[in-house]
C-alpha cells in the first residue's frame, strides 16, 4: 500500500472514530466538556497516537514515511490535551467532592502505577533477552534503576512517571488549600520548575536507557495542565464567551492554527530541540523559542477543541472504549512497533500499521484488565464506565 492511501485511510478511520454517533448540542446546554468527553477524546488520541509512534520509529529507522509523515508533527496536540484533561478533571473534582482527596492515592495514583510497572517490567524482560540474544548486558546499577524504574528503558514511559508526579503535587498542595485558585497558582509554580529541569537537562546519550526529564517532550506539554485547572475553575465564564463568540473565536482559532502550524513545522524540521549537538552556541534559546511556539500552537488547538465541542456533542463506544485503555496504549505501543517491524519489510505500511494498533489494543486491554485485578476494581472493558 502507497503511503499517501494509508494517510487518508487513517485519517477517515480517525474521523469516524472520533465523530461515529456525534449530534448537535443543544443550545441550552452551558457546560460542554467534563471528564466523560475528555476521557472520550483521549480514546480517539489514543489511535492517533499509535499512527504518530509509528510513524516516528520509522523515521528513526531511516525508512521514509513519505505522506504519512503528516503525523510526525502533532504528537504533542494530543499529549496537550492528556495533560489539559487530567487537569481539568482533577480539580473539578476537587471543588464538587469535598471528600475527593481522601483516598486519592489508591483512586488515581494507584491507577498509574500499577499499568506503569506492569509495562516496566514487560520492556526490561524484553530488553534483558535482547541483551542475551546479542552477548551484551546492562550493569548491576542499571537493571535495578530500571527495575525501580527510575532509569526507563523505553522512553514513552515518560506521561505515566510526570502525571504520577503531577497527581502526588495535586495531593499534597490541595489536601492543604482551601481556594482553588490558590491551588492552581502553587501547581502552576510545580510546573514551571518541572519544565525548567526539563529544558536544562538535554537528551540522553543513549537510545537504551535514560533517567527521567531527558528530552523536550518532558516539557513542551506540561503546562496544559495547570491551564485545565484553570479552565475548570473560570468555566462558566469561558463557556458564556465561547458561546456569544462562537464564530469569531472559531475562524481565529482556525487561522491561527494554521499559520502556528506552518511555524511549528519549520522548527521541528530545524530541530528547534537539538541545536546544541549542531554547535549552537544558545541552545537554551533555541529551545525557548521551540518551547514558545509549541505552547501557542497548543493553547489554540485546545481553544479550537472547546469551540467545536460548545456546538457538537461527541461520543460512542468504540471511543469509549479506547478512551478506559488510553494510557496502556500509550505506554505500550513502541514494544509492538518493535516487534511487530518485520511485518513492515515484508509487506509495507498496509499490514504492518493495522497489526501494530491490533496489537497494542490487546496487550492494553490486558494491561487494563489486570491492573483492575490488582486494585479490586470491577469497572470492565466494555460496561461503559470511565475510570
Amino acid at each position: 500500500m502507497e503511503f499517501t492511501v494509508a494517510l487518508y485511510i487513517c485519517l477517515a478511520v480517525l474521523g469516524t472514530i472520533l465523530f461515529a454517533g456525534s449530534s448537535r448540542r443543544p443550545a441550552d446546554e452551558t457546560a460542554f466538556f467534563d471528564r466523560i468527553s475528555g476521557k472520550e477524546i483521549q480514546g480517539a488520541l489514543a489511535v492517533f497516537i499509535i499512527i504518530h509512534q509509528t510513524v516516528v520509529a520509522l523515521n528513526a529507522k531511516y525508512d521514509d514515511p513519505e505522506d504519512m509523515f503528516f503525523f510526525f508533527f502533532y504528537g504533542i496536540l494530543a499529549v496537550s490535551f492528556f495533560f489539559f484533561s487530567s487537569g481539568f478533571g482533577l480539580i473539578k473534582r476537587w471543588m464538587t467532592d469535598e471528600n475527593y482527596i481522601r483516598g486519592f492515592m489508591r483512586r488515581r495514583i494507584f491507577t498509574v502505577l500499577v499499568p506503569f510497572f506492569i509495562c516496566n517490567y514487560i520492556y526490561l524482560t524484553d530488553a534483558l533477552l535482547n541483551n542475551i540474544v546479542a552477548r551484551e548486558h546492562f550493569g548491576f546499577g542499571e537493571v535495578i534503576c530500571s527495575f525501580f524504574g527510575i532509569f526507563l528503558i523505553n522512553n514513552e514511559m515518560w506521561f505515566a512517571v510526570e502525571i504520577m508526579i503531577l497527581y502526588i503535587a495535586f495531593r499534597l498542595v490541595f489536601a492543604k488549600v482551601k481556594k482553588p485558585l490558590t491551588g492552581i497558582i502553587i501547581m502552576t509554580l510545580v510546573v514551571l520548575v518541572m519544565m525548567t529541569i526539563g529544558l536544562f537537562s538535554g537528551h540522553s546519550e543513549t537510545g537504551v536507557m535514560s533517567y527521567w526529564f531527558k528530552g523536550e517532550w518532558w516539557y513542551n506539554t506540561l503546562l496544559m495542565f495547570p491551564l485545565g485547572m484553570l479552565y475548570a475553575y473560570k468555566e462558566d465564564r469561558i463557556n458564556k464567551v465561547i458561546k456569544k463568540a462562537f464564530i469569531s473565536i472559531l475562524i481565529a482559532s482556525s487561522i491561527l492554527f494554521v499559520l502556528l502550524d506552518h511555524v511549528h513545522r519549520n522548527l521541528v524540521m530545524d530541530s528547534i530541540y537539538w541545536t546544541e549537538y549542531y554547535g549552537s552556541a544558545h541552545h537554551i534559546l533555541d529551545k525557548l523559542k521551540g518551547l514558545g511556539v509549541e505552547t501557542l500552537f497548543e493553547i489554540v488547538f485546545l481553544i479550537l477543541v472547546l469551540t467545536v465541542m460548545s456546538r457538537v456533542k461527541i461520543g460512542n463506544p468504540v471511543i469509549k472504549f479506547f478512551g478506559k485503555i488510553s494510557l496502556e496504549i500509550i505506554m505500550l505501543n513502541y514494544i509492538l512497533i518493535d516487534k511487530l517491524y518485520f511485518l513492515y519489510k515484508l509487506y509495507g505500511i498496509g499490514v504492518y500499521l493495522p497489526a501494530v494498533a491490533a496489537g497494542t489494543i490487546v496487550c492494553a486491554s490486558l494491561v487494563y484488565m489486570v491492573k483492575n485485578i490488582v486494585l479490586e476494581r470491577k469497572s470492565g472493558l466494555f460496561d461503559g464506565k470511565v475510570t
